[in-house]
This record gives C-alpha cells, sequence and structure tokens, in this order.
C-alpha cells in the first residue's frame, strides 16, 4: 500500500523479526524471490545464520544490543526500519531511548495465526469459518492439522517445502488480506508484497 510507513521500509535498511519458524519461512520464501517491497540489498541478515533474513529475536532490548552497534545511514539508506511479523496487536515493543537513533518499526499482524495462508491456499476457509464458529478455541493450526492433514505445520522441513512455490505463497498471502478484518491502521503481508509479486502471480 502506498504510505507513509511502508514507505520508510523503502528507504531504509531493514531488519525482520519473525514471531516463529512459520513467519520465518514465509519471510525466507518473499526474499529468495525478490517478491517485497524491501530492496534484497537493503535486508539485514541474521547476525548469527548470515543466510537468514530475519532474526528470532523478539524482545526490543534484545534486538537494540544485538543490531544497533552498526551505522545504517549509507548508500543513501535513511537508517533502519525494523518490520515484525508478528500474530497480534497486542505485545509491546518500546526500543531502549538511548539506543533507539531514529529506528522506525512497523509491524505486519497475521491474526489469527499465519496458518491461515495454510487454509487458503487449501481452499479450506469456508470450511475453516464453519468450523471456528462452532468451537471458538480452535486455532489455525490445529484446524490444519485436524481437518486437513497438515500436521506438521510447524515444522520448518515442511513448511519450506510447502511454500517452494511462491505463487501460491502469494496468492495465499492476498486471498488472506482479502477475507481478514483489518483494523484501522493495521498492516498486512500484503503490504509487503512489491508490484511485481502481485502482478506476477499466476496460481489460481
Amino acid at each position: 500500500m502506498a504510505n507513509e510507513e511502508i514507505g520508510v521500509l523503502k528507504r531504509r535498511y531493514v531488519l525482520f523479526s519473525c514471531e516463529g519458524t512459520a513467519e520465518g519461512v514465509v519471510i525466507q520464501t518473499l526474499y529468495d524471490n525478490d517478491l517485497m517491497v524491501v530492496p534484497r540489498s537493503r535486508v539485514v541478515m541474521d547476525a548469527v545464520w548470515d543466510d537468514r533474513p530475519y532474526t528470532r529475536l523478539r524482545k526490543a532490548s534484545a534486538i537494540a544490543g544485538q543490531y544497533f552497534g552498526v551505522d545504517y545511514a549509507v548508500d543513501g539508506a535513511e537508517g533502519l526500519a525494523i518490520a515484525r511479523i508478528v500474530d497480534s496487536r497486542a505485545p509491546k515493543f518500546e526500543l531502549p531511548r538511548r539506543q533507539q537513533n531514529g529506528t522506525e518499526v512497523v509491524s505486519f499482524v497475521t491474526r489469527p495465526e499465519i496458518e491461515m495462508l495454510l487454509i487458503h491456499a487449501e481452499g479450506a476457509y469456508k470450511t475453516w469459518l464453519s468450523a471456528s464458529k462452532k468451537n471458538r478455541q480452535l486455532k489455525p493450526s490445529d484446524f490444519c492439522k485436524q481437518q486437513l492433514g497438515l500436521s506438521d505445520v510447524k515444522e520448518m522441513g515442511f513448511l519450506k517445502e510447502y511454500w517452494a512455490d511462491s505463487d501460491k505463497l502469494v496468492w495465499a498471502i492476498r486471498e488472506h488480506a482479502r477475507c481478514a478484518k483489518r483494523q484501522p491502521g493495521e498492516y498486512l503481508l500484503l503490504d509487503l508484497l512489491s508490484e511485481r509479486a502481485l502482478w506476477g502471480c499466476s496460481i489460481r
């Protein structure tokens, strides 16, 4: 979406903070296929796994301690932005004031769980709606295991293979955005996709 906060990601180095394995695989797939609004050259790689375009650190203080010792205002970039991939708007994220140094934070919400992408990819959204109305406590991850036979929805190996087709991932992201009840000022994974990703998706 053409708005200021998404524009920030285009003008800065971006560190992705992923809540779990599934979120990490999604970002890895989008990065590997150059499908994000963030240029690949501006993605900050993990401090330990240098081929991983995200960190699993989630606490603001931990991220600041690990990544804020670098000057990101180079090569035309305006500094650093942190893109959080989370399933809820609730968790607070406040950077230490002394270390903030103008860092911008943008959160992308995958509510109720990122496994909704699998449900869309499997064409099971209507079935999910029916099941979740009958059982308000039903989680998308449990639905995937119980109704779709996808028992490894939390396993990296399964997810990498499942999302190896990046068109399928982009389509699922678009469907989730179409069906989700977006809150005012809320960003979804759709907002991370480049125009090439949006126009190039050929599945279904």
